[in-house]
């Protein structure tokens, strides 16, 4: 029985009307300092926009540098089993294919 009289308080609590809402917001409302906005335009201006730079640039530098040889397929048995053909090209190539990326089996890499 207590459970349902804790049940019928909870509902009570939405029936605020709007006017005692927007009382205890206005009481709770305060103005923000300027020095404060200043601090945190400064922070943003000076300190995260050039970190955002920086690791762009970082990451810019190392893809250029890393070059990578494409591994060898290895055709294991449970890998590109076709039981259909695809109806568009010659029926190997997948919708995305990348003759760089993607081998063909009995083929291989095309480029």
């Amino acid at each position: 029985m207590a459970r349902l009289r804790h049940l019928g308080q909870f509902g009570q609590m939405f029936k605020r009307t709007e006017t005692t809402v927007v009382q205890t917001v206005e009481q709770r409302s305060h103005s923000t300092g300027e020095g404060a906005i200043k601090l945190w335009r400064n922070l943003t201006l000076f300190g995260a926009v050039p970190a955002i730079l920086l690791s762009t640039i970082n990451c810019y530098i190392n893809h250029i540098n890393h070059k990578e040889e494409r591994p060898e397929p290895i055709p294991y048995p449970y890998m590109k089993i076709m039981n259909k053909r695809f109806p568009w090209g010659d029926g190997k190539h997948s919708l995305f294919h990348n003759p760089k990326k993607n081998w063909i089996p009995g083929v291989g890499y095309e480029e």
